[in-house]
């Protein structure tokens, strides 16, 4: 009878870094070395695969320069994580910026540790743990922010782990759903989820939750908000369009016509959604600025007078009101004699 395989748990990344290499287990072919479970070996990089739907940004510019340079001196100091998968692929949980800086630097392979027996959810942990401990959070895009922490949360829920915070989050993202009856206790229970959330991310519970719902744009939009074309709370507003295909159609139209989103399209977009309102055209009227244009007034605009007028027909001691009411007996009287030469003509 088959041994069954272990159980797929979360591996502590700093677990993955005070591994010892062992001795003899290297490998410089194109072909990959056998499995090594808590070991260091070397593998081509033409068998490593990029984590699916990466979408933490590559290093560029100074960043990317020093990290070639240092590879060139000092080779690859901290190993490649890898996930060898049940269908025998390597995918890159941690060092996709070493990878490419080595390659850069003209290396042909590095230094790997491989993982085996990882659930998918285990998977993005460590690739969103290690990214949060090797990257400072606030250097991070506001795309890589969202991405980061929503694959994280969702990881985390799928393994029930730290349910508190998970909760705390679930209802700063669904606040209608909340229950009515909460006791005393509760209240005082997520003080603590908040407190351990802003210790983690350095962000409040309420930014965390924008960030997660700003993970459901699409990526062409969720780019103008790294570019800062779109602001970050009318892009939270802008991801309650959970339509993908009306969230193209904007973005589309943004491009085709250069069209901006702003705070006041976005809260529209955000209820004509939510109230079923959100049709095509629609989308064009909010973009255009048709929408948040105020209508005309009926009413005439307001006129002031100059000074010199009012001293040149009325004195000092006279009130306002007693010159507001000659004006009005005046354009009376002027008014009058308009309306019978009118006549007479």
């Amino acid at each position: 009878m088959a041994t069954p395989k272990p159980k797929a748990r979360f591996v502590d990344f700093q677990e993955m870094l005070s591994i010892e290499p062992q001795q003899g287990i290297t490998s410089e072919s194109d072909t990959a070395p056998a499995p090594v479970q808590g070991g260091i070996t070397e593998m081509d990089f033409s068998i490593m695969e990029s984590f699916p739907n990466h979408r933490f940004k590559l290093y560029e510019g100074q960043q990317l320069d020093d990290m070639v340079e240092s590879i060139r001196q000092f080779g690859i100091l901290l190993p490649i994580i890898l996930w060898h998968t049940e269908d025998g692929r390597y995918i890159i949980l941690s060092g996709h910026n070493r990878k490419n800086a080595a390659q850069l630097a003209g290396l042909t392979h590095g230094p790997v540790i491989i993982r085996e027996n990882l659930t998918h959810e285990d998977a993005v942990l460590i690739v969103t743990e290690t990214n949060l401990r090797q990257r400072s959070f606030s250097d991070m895009s506001h795309s890589e922010r969202a991405y980061c922490l929503a694959q994280h949360y969702e990881a985390m829920k799928c393994q029930g782990k730290r349910n508190d915070l998970l909760a705390e989050i679930e209802m700063l993202l669904n606040p209608h759903d909340t229950s009515e009856n909460e006791t005393l206790a509760e209240p005082q229970h997520k003080l603590k989820s908040r407190e351990k959330l802003g210790q983690d991310y350095g962000l409040s519970r309420d930014k965390v939750a924008k960030y997660i719902r700003i993970s459901n744009l699409i990526d062409p939009l969720i780019s103008r908000v790294d570019t800062e074309e779109i602001a970050f709370l009318a892009a939270y507003d802008l991801s309650f369009v959970e339509d993908t295909e009306k969230q193209q159609q904007i973005a589309d139209l943004m491009e085709s016509d250069s069209y901006k989103v702003d705070m006041k399209k976005a809260e529209l977009f955000h209820s004509y959604y939510e109230t079923g309102k959100l049709s095509d055209t629609a989308i064009l009227q909010i973009l255009s600025g048709e929408k948040t244009r105020k209508p005309k007034s009926s009413k005439p605009q307001p006129v002031k007078i100059k000074p010199a007028v009012i001293s040149k027909y009325f004195t000092p001691q006279q009130t306002q009101k007693e010159i507001e009411e000659t004006i009005d007996k005046a354009l009376a009287l002027y008014f009058e004699q308009q309306n019978q030469e009118v006549v007479m003509t």
